[in-house]
C-alpha cells in the first residue's frame, strides 16, 4: 500500500523572521476512519434492506428481526401484521463472553454494586443514591472511583 505525500517548505527557525528554509515530506491523508465507517454503515443498511445478513468474520452477524403481537393461525400473519423491525445482533462463539470460560483471561468476574463501593470505599448518600458522594449538604462533589481499577 502506499502513502501518499507531498514536499513542503518550513523556515529553519519559526521564531525567527526569514530563517533559512528547508524541504520536508507531508504525508496526505486522502481519507479518514469516519468515512469508512460511515460508508460500511450505508452499505450495511442497504443490505440490511435487501432481506440480506451481515456476517464481519470475528465478530458477528448483523439480521433483521420482525416483531408482531403473534396470531393463533400462520395465514393470520401478513405484512400488516408485522408491527416492527429491529436489528438483531449475534456475536460469534470466540467473541462471546461467560461466567465459565477456561482461560482465566477471559472469565467475567461479576461483583455487585454494594461489594464495588465498599471495596473502593465509597458512601451511597441516601439522598441520592444514582451519585455517591453527592448527598444533600454541603461541600458535595465527592470523587467517583475508576471502575476499570
Amino acid at each position: 500500500m502506499s502513502v501518499i505525500y507531498k514536499v513542503i517548505t518550513r523556515p529553519t527557525d519559526p521564531r525567527v523572521p526569514n530563517s533559512p528554509k528547508k524541504y520536508y515530506p507531508h504525508l496526505i491523508s486522502v481519507g479518514d476512519i469516519k468515512s469508512v465507517i460511515q460508508n460500511f454503515v450505508d452499505k450495511m443498511k442497504e443490505q440490511l434492506l435487501e432481506g440480506k445478513s451481515v456476517n464481519i468474520e470475528g465478530l458477528g452477524v448483523f439480521m433483521l428481526a420482525a416483531r408482531s403481537k403473534g396470531a393463533d393461525l400462520a395465514k393470520d400473519i401478513t405484512a400488516k401484521s408485522v408491527e416492527s423491525v429491529r436489528i438483531f445482533f449475534q456475536a460469534n462463539k470466540e467473541l462471546r463472553i461467560t461466567k465459565s470460560a477456561t482461560r482465566e483471561d477471559e472469565k467475567l468476574d461479576l461483583i455487585s454494586l454494594d461489594e464495588y463501593l465498599k471495596k473502593n470505599s465509597v458512601v451511597v448518600s441516601p439522598e441520592d443514591p444514582e451519585n455517591p458522594g453527592e448527598g444533600g449538604g454541603e461541600g458535595g462533589g465527592g470523587v467517583t472511583p475508576d471502575p476499570s481499577v
